[in-house]
């Protein structure tokens, strides 16, 4: 990784010793004050509502989604915050 080599080379490279590497996958805790909302894809915003359960039915256009997010995310933080205590 510090060689700049491209994620799929490096995954290629690993698939001979463990064919399991390339399907790992993380999930990042998302810090909303640290992240524009504005420059994710609207796919990421929806994974953002699902984990917090909620859904957009009216959301048309991406703003709605940002919109929805900054609304609910003061009740959905908060809770978090309280659930980790």
């Amino acid at each position: 990784m510090s060689a700049h080599i491209p994620v799929p080379k490096i995954c290629e490279k690993l698939k001979k010793i463990d064919i399991q590497i390339c399907e790992l996958k993380y999930e990042m805790e998302l810090d909303l004050r640290a992240v524009d909302l504005s420059k994710m894809k609207v796919a990421e915003l929806r994974k953002i509502l699902d984990s917090w359960g909620e859904v957009c039915r009216a959301c048309i256009e991406k703003t709605d989604f940002v919109d929805l997010i900054r609304a609910l995310a003061p009740k959905h933080t908060a809770a978090s915050s309280r659930t980790d205590l």
